[in-house]
């Protein structure tokens, strides 16, 4: 695999942006990212500025059209932190994203029931939730909205919201688990209404009540997919999240995405990072660059806010 400086669409830099923005090209050959309005750009990633949005590194525009939701229904713009993970569905060029809808994809909302390691790490809805470093905490018993990425079962957390009590919720990838009617998503078990609808491997969104006795959300509401076709179809992924691996060529995807690589990629000196992928979308994700980024919230929010200003 090759080391060079690329742009995060057409892989091409200056100089100057050369010595802040060093990345990985992937070197199989495959197409370049639609560059015009043709096609929408899905955007997965945390927010790491406003004015308007930057989220994985891509500086994207709001208007009056724009919808905002979280899992449990419309919300305000105003309503978005920094540091919620996002879903967003833009259209336009790489110079002039305007995004149809902005998600906010928490993967866990529940109450607090452990808090160890000096309050780095929670435990929500039975599953692990590490903060990462510069992200403050909360107290044992607070009922929560956690933004992060999963990692494995567990959830690196961006921030952690106290909010009113609400119904529990699960947001990641799908698998199966063991017990009658039961399912996974993400690191949290969940069974009832519409689990057996649910593909391994595809994305969804369960809402219930969570069972601390037995472990499982019991769901009363289930959503599959991330991507509800806002903008048009998208023709453009940027990804930032953790690798894991699966027994599929080529070997890994990423966490909590529900969308599969394409087969010819080769990922293995990537698979302990924090990684932002940008590439083709055509069912499968063609990633055409690989950036590392810095585990540390400040350091990642300064790199991924110079790459958004290479398209202003």
């Amino acid at each position: 695999m090759t080391t060079k400086p690329v742009t995060r669409r057409a892989m091409i830099v200056g100089a100057s942006a050369c010595l802040l923005l060093p990345r990985t090209s992937f070197g199989q050959n495959i197409e370049a990212p639609v560059e015009g309005g043709i096609g929408g750009t899905g955007i997965v990633g945390v927010l790491t500025e406003f004015g308007s949005l930057i989220v994985s590194g891509n500086y994207v525009q709001t208007d009056k059209t724009t919808l905002f939701t979280d899992g449990f229904g419309a919300i305000r713009e105003a309503d978005l932190r920094l540091g919620n993970s996002l879903t967003v569905e833009a259209q336009g060029g790489p110079d002039h994203l305007v995004a149809r809808r902005v998600h906010v994809t928490h993967p866990l909302v529940g109450r607090v029931e452990q808090l160890t390691q000096g309050g780095r790490l929670l435990r929500v809805n039975g599953v692990d939730v590490v903060l990462a470093r510069g992200v403050p905490s909360v107290r044992a018993g607070a009922f929560v909205k956690v933004s992060g990425l999963w990692r494995g079962q567990s959830v690196v957390g961006s921030a952690v919201e106290i909010v009113k009590p609400t119904q529990h919720l699960v947001s990641g990838d799908v698998s199966r688990a063991s017990g009658f009617n039961v399912m996974q998503v993400g690191g949290a078990k969940v069974r009832g209404a519409g689990i057996g609808s649910l593909q391994p491997g595809g994305f969804a969104t369960a809402v219930g009540q969570y069972d601390p006795l037995t472990g499982i959300l019991n769901v009363t509401k289930v959503t599959s997919g991330r991507f509800i076709g806002a903008a048009v179809p998208l023709v453009h992924l940027s990804v930032e999240g953790y690798l894991e691996p699966t027994r599929a060529a080529p070997g890994y995807r990423i966490a909590g995405l529900g969308h599969s690589f394409q087969r010819n990629l080769k990922l293995d000196a990537y698979k302990d990072k924090r990684m932002l992928f940008n590439g083709g979308y055509t069912g499968k994700f063609a990633a055409r660059s690989a950036v590392i980024l810095p585990e540390r919230k400040a350091s990642r929010a300064r790199l991924l806010g110079a790459m958004s200003r290479e398209d202003r």
